[in-house]
């Protein structure tokens, strides 16, 4: 049975660093009271608060990652972060291709290509984002878009080193951010629309990697996920956990999320 990996993207959300600890801190908390048997959790602070962080959660059973990287190991590059350095600051996994990198930012598959490989050489385990937008689901693009972005930011990756990745789709329709939606009534997917995509990125990973790794690899569900339906999405055969924004901010609202996912597996 594939392990379920429910992450907490805090984006530019908690912006102190005593905030981002206490709360780091709740959430490590109140995972003691929980079999964890089968479930990674892990939380992503913005960079100034990683090493405090990371400092505060070592020894507990939850994770640290990273938002973003860059690809190279070191030089002159402004704003940006390395692997060494989330490494340093405690991380086991870091997001790429979020949405908001890919539609804000500008990054492009190949660009996060070569942040898949770097992390991958370094050790960290990539959570590659993808998703459509609100027209491209309306063109019918659904799939073709998920395939391009899967086929060119999973490019010359083996699928040995596809052990060590999480897929985490997130339709960019539904995330709450008026800068990507700026005129989108935000929805969560129904049942039948997550089980379809997960199905068809499933079938992908298959075709691509062969049965047995394509079996393997968790896919996260990321889109306005939170308590109250929470519960229908992870009981979904190809959904193996979440992605979460808002309701991470919170060890009260993260902890149902997981208790969910945990009971789920058992």
């Amino acid at each position: 049975m594939r392990k379920f990996v429910i992450g907490g993207n805090w984006k530019m959300q908690i912006v102190k660093v005593d905030e981002a600890v206490s709360v780091a801190k709740e959430i490590a908390t109140a995972l003691e009271e929980i079999d964890m048997n089968g479930v990674d959790v892990f939380v992503a602070p913005s960079y100034h608060a990683l090493f405090a962080v990371g400092q505060a959660i070592k020894g507990t059973k939850l994770k640290l990652a990273g938002q973003n990287m860059y690809f190279r190991d070191q030089g002159a590059f402004t704003g940006e972060i390395s692997a060494d350095s989330l490494l340093d600051c405690g991380c086991e996994y870091v997001l790429l291709g979020h949405s908001e990198r890919r539609r804000i930012f500008g990054e492009d598959n190949a660009y996060i290509n070569q942040k898949v490989k770097k992390a991958l050489e370094k050790g960290l385990k990539p959570v590659l984002c993808i998703g459509e937008t609100a027209k491209e689901k309306a063109d019918g693009q659904t799939e073709a878009v998920n395939q391009k972005q899967l086929e060119e930011s999973l490019a010359d990756v083996s699928p040995e080193q596809m052990k060590n990745i999480v897929i985490a789709y997130e339709p960019v329709w539904a995330i709450n951010n008026k800068f990507l939606n700026p005129d989108t009534e935000i929805k969560t997917a129904t049942p039948d629309e997550a089980d379809s995509i997960h199905k068809f990125i499933r079938k992908w990973l298959i075709d691509t990697f062969g049965n047995e790794i394509g079996n393997t690899i968790p896919i996260q569900y990321g889109g306005s996920m939170k308590d109250s339906n929470c519960e229908g999405l992870l009981s979904i055969n190809d959904i193996d956990g979440g992605l979460i924004g808002g309701a991470s901010l919170s060890a009260a609202k993260f902890k149902p999320i997981i208790e969910a996912a945990t009971k789920l597996y058992q």
